[in-house]
């Protein structure tokens, strides 16, 4: 693609003013406008960053995955989580929601309670220009992800 815009039209005219004008440089731009796409919820761990402003411990597994078939997953902190969602404009209706029932340091476990708090019936959900997930629950309690 880039070899075909760049022949055909090989010379800009104002091309010493605006070197954006340039076929080869407008075809680059173009293409890789085309492959830039919004984040979506879909795909890699969202690692847990932060739960309703208090951070999260270090070294603390917590995430979530949003299959495309519907299930969720991830690590609560201390245990397990599985569960199934559905998303419609910005919105997750969460369904569910389980965990494993493995015993934990107190600590790790009020984190996670914390968590589970929020991911209750229907979550709203929005990216931040950097692509971070915040997950906002029905109290207005927020959840921060990153990938």
């Amino acid at each position: 693609m880039v070899i075909v815009r760049f022949a055909s039209n090989p010379v800009a005219g104002n091309a010493a003013n605006d070197p954006t004008s340039l076929p080869a440089y407008r075809a680059v731009a173009d293409h890789l406008m085309a492959q830039q796409t919004a984040p979506v919820l879909q795909g890699p761990d969202w690692i847990i960053e932060d739960i309703d402003g208090r951070g999260v411990i270090d070294r603390s597994p917590a995430s979530l995955n949003f299959g495309a078939d519907g299930r969720l997953s991830g690590n609560g902190t201390c245990n397990r989580l599985v569960g199934s969602y559905s998303e419609a404009d910005n919105t997750i209706a969460l369904e569910q929601v389980g965990t494993t029932m493995m015993a934990c340091p107190e600590a790790l476990m009020e984190q996670e309670r914390r968590l589970l708090d929020i991911l209750q019936g229907e979550v709203a959900f929005e990216f931040t220009q950097e692509g971070a997930l915040i997950l906002t629950g029905p109290d207005g309690r927020t959840i921060l992800a990153r990938r």
